[in-house]
């Protein structure tokens, strides 16, 4: 094989990175796709059960659920991984966990573990606006970040922490990661300036810029915000070191450079 094409990940299937599929009890369509290391772990932890006929998929134990034993021993395996170096990060922090195609969730996990096992996570990321909508906020990311250090984001992005609704979790990011406050949100909802865009879905393989490859499945709620006349972001969380304020022109020369991540660029592309 070329070795340009040996580092295109584009190219890659989940076979080729030894993913295996985990589903939820009869169902055909995957729930997580895990490195194979962690699914050996899982089967000796009994939270996963082998393949019972040939060509068959490996399946949760159908007593893992909310708030059951099992689910609790899964955090802390989750954790034994973090303790021996094999996940990047620990949030202290749960996602929601859904079967394909249901609106309950099945169980939690803290929520490294859940993005490196390849289940389906959500995120909400905003454009955030100045007043006439000719300008928008980029975030720089924080270099403490486990994840893209020192990139361009959208002004305001994070994940769903479990139980939490989607608008929750919108006017908490944007407070945590811009400092918008209870009196300039109720500004912006009065000028009917926030506008839903699209939820966008990213199925792909994190190989090149990590050391913990995974297959990173994703939804985006997508956002637009037309923020209050002079209005500055001003970070709450310590995950942004900067903010930089760009027209259309400069927004599609940084999508150019790669500046951007790959979610923030999807989403800030929105506005062009």
């Amino acid at each position: 094989m070329p070795k340009s094409a040996a580092a295109d990940t584009g190219r890659l299937c989940i076979h080729d990175r030894d993913f295996r599929a985990v589903c939820w009890q009869s169902e055909r369509e995957p729930m997580a796709f895990m490195p194979s290391g962690y699914v050996e772990d899982l089967l000796e932890a009994g939270l996963v059960l082998p393949a019972r006929v040939p060509f068959d998929a490996y399946c949760f134990h159908p007593a893992l659920s909310a708030g059951s034993q099992l689910e609790a021993d899964f955090q802390a395996l989750a954790f034994r991984w973090y303790r021996e170096g094999r996940l990047p990060a620990w949030r202290e922090e749960y996602f929601d966990l859904y079967a394909p195609g249901s609106t309950k969730p099945k169980f939690k996990l803290e929520r490294v573990a859940a993005r490196q096992l390849g289940f389906w996570t959500e995120a909400v990321h905003v454009n955030g606006l100045l007043a006439g909508g000719d300008m928008m906020w980029l975030a720089r990311r924080s270099m403490a970040k486990d994840t893209d250090p020192g990139m361009l984001d959208n002004m305001v992005a994070g994940g769903l922490s479990a139980g939490e609704s989607i608008e929750a979790c919108l006017w908490r990011e944007c407070w945590e990661e811009a400092g918008l406050d209870p009196d300039n949100r109720q500004q912006i909802i009065d000028n009917e300036g926030l506008k839903p865009l699209r939820v966008i879905h990213i199925q792909c393989i994190e190989a090149l810029t990590t050391a913990w490859p995974y297959l990173r499945r994703e939804r985006l709620y997508a956002f637009s915000l037309s923020l209050p006349q002079g209005f500055v972001p001003v970070n709450q969380d310590g995950e942004v070191s900067a903010y930089h304020c760009v027209d259309r022109k400069g927004l599609t020369q940084r999508i150019d450079d790669a500046a951007l991540t790959q979610d923030a660029a999807l989403v800030a592309s929105l506005w062009l």
